[in-house]
């Protein structure tokens, strides 16, 4: 049989977008080793660590589409350049091009 280790009540801020009396985002978490916990480091309330986990999961997500989009206009912008470039190329026949 295992022991089992008592611990202390604590008030849990889920903070999900119902909770309409939540000020803080809890955006800035904080690790609490010793006690396993979640707290946020603006208000100190503690947080469930699950909670915590997925807000991390959703802005890893926003991020990486915003990477994406990011990458797709730098293409485009590439390819635009190149094309300008080939357009200014061709009105300037004089110019010898460097091989």
């Amino acid at each position: 049989m295992r022991k089992v280790i008592p611990f202390g009540k604590r008030a849990v801020a889920p903070n999900t977008r119902r909770d309409v009396k939540a000020k803080c985002a809890h955006r800035n978490l904080r690790l609490v080793e010793h006690s396993d916990s979640v707290t946020c480091a603006v208000c100190h309330v503690t947080l469930s660590p699950f909670w915590a986990l997925s807000m991390l999961s959703e802005q890893y997500a926003f991020a990486m589409a915003h990477i994406d989009r990011l990458k797709s206009r730098i293409e485009l912008a590439d390819a635009r350049i190149l094309e300008l470039s080939r357009e200014l190329d061709a009105m300037l026949p004089g110019e010898k091009k460097p091989e």
